[in-house]
């Protein structure tokens, strides 16, 4: 009986942590599968067997498979362009791996600034239902991130990629456990592409929601400091050099906070932006080159790709812009009718928020809805060009 009272206690406390929209319970979110695998984000250990297993499979599978097919096996133009996808995919979740094993330090020092940031802010007590509101929304972008990328992978993608008697993906499985449509050999060949397949979800998907959960926020803190700076113009003349010298301090220091964020997150997702930017943008212009039917077998590429592309670029520009209608608020905030010495502070702020907050990719590209657009037509002018 305790048993299952103890599996009731963790669905009921699941079900209210998956409701409830706090910044605890949204880390909670993108945290449970790693915290299951042994790479905690909150902890400074990792699990050596989970990469062990997973490194050596990934370049079992995807390096080993790919090279032999390559040398042996590729025949046309469309062998070679899924060979690439595998390879693609190979490139991507050893980034992602490497991120996780190697930006440790400084993601735990960013989690706890944006605790921090998330914590000041709810001090505003006519504020907390939009905190709430704003927190709820990125909790929903993850939901929706999480939900199409796992649908579409245990629905179509793994049942396709574990099934060996095909050759939908252009890449040898399990080389050297020839012939595989004899036991054991070929269930031996399902448990590897089948924990292999799980491995490089639980690595990619995560490091990606980590990564749109935490720009995400930073753009929400841009708005509640926008709403607080406003706020200013609501008290009548006699009070607001009051409020202004109690709550402005604290304001600049969540300024300085959520600087310092943007700050890291560079430091944090520069190259891998670019990595994954670039793998990215190819994979999707070399699967118009395949038949339909190859399509349906690729859809979950397709559509993660496409689908952080977008993520990236729409939340990134959402950071912009909070950024700027904070810029907008330092200078609406009804700073003339401020003490000399106010003043002077806000014109320190106006400086600091004049700034433009961009995340680059590479160091070199600007991740915003422009690029998106860009990029997107480019990719229909060389698509075009070269088919015709």
């Amino acid at each position: 009986m305790k048993f299952f009272d103890n599996i009731k206690k963790y669905f009921k406390e699941s079900r209210f942590q998956i409701r409830d929209n706090s910044l605890e319970n949204i880390i909670w979110l993108v945290n449970l599968v790693p915290s299951k695998a042994g790479f905690s984000i909150l902890k400074d250990r990792i699990s050596a067997p989970f990469w062990i297993l997973h490194l050596s499979l990934l370049f079992y599978v995807y390096g080993v498979g790919s090279v032999v097919y390559q040398m042996k096996f590729a025949q046309g133009a469309s062998d070679f362009i899924k060979s690439y996808v595998n390879i693609s995919i190979l490139i991507l979740t050893a980034n992602n791996s490497y991120w996780f094993l190697m930006k440790r330090p400084l993601l735990k020092v960013v989690i706890e600034q944006v605790s921090k940031n998330d914590f000041l802010s709810k001090e505003t007590v006519f504020l907390r239902h939009k905190h709430g509101k704003l927190l709820s929304v990125i909790k929903k972008i993850l939901f929706v991130f999480y939900g199409f990328n796992v649908l579409d992978a245990l629905l179509i993608y793994i049942p396709h990629r574990v099934d060996v008697s095909n050759d939908y993906y252009s890449m040898t499985p399990c080389v050297g456990l020839e012939p595989l449509t004899v036991s054991p050999n070929r269930e031996i060949c399902h448990v590897i592409l089948f924990l292999q397949e799980i491995s490089i979800m639980t690595v990619v998907l995560n490091y990606q929601a980590l990564l749109l959960f935490l720009i995400a926020h930073t753009a929400a803190m841009y708005q509640m400091l926008s709403a607080e700076m406003l706020a200013f113009n609501d008290y009548e003349n006699c009070d607001i050099n009051t409020a202004v010298t109690e709550h402005l301090p604290s304001l600049i220091e969540r300024h300085a906070l959520t600087l310092s964020i943007i700050d890291n997150l560079k430091a944090l997702y520069s190259m891998p932006i670019g990595v994954n930017f670039g793998s990215n943008a190819v994979c999707i212009c070399l699967f118009f080159y395949l038949s339909l039917q190859e399509w349906i077998t690729f859809a979950p590429v397709l559509i993660y790709c496409f689908l952080v592309f977008f993520l990236y670029c729409f939340l990134c520009q959402r950071l912009i812009n909070a950024s700027e209608v904070f810029e907008n608020a330092v200078y609406s905030c009804g700073w003339e009718k401020f003490d000399l010495k106010e003043k002077k502070t806000i014109y320190v702020m106006l400086l600091q928020a004049q700034k433009p907050i961009t995340l680059l990719a590479a160091d070199i590209i600007p991740v915003n809805i422009c690029t998106f657009a860009s990029t997107l037509r480019a990719m229909y002018q060389f698509i075009t060009v070269v088919k015709l």
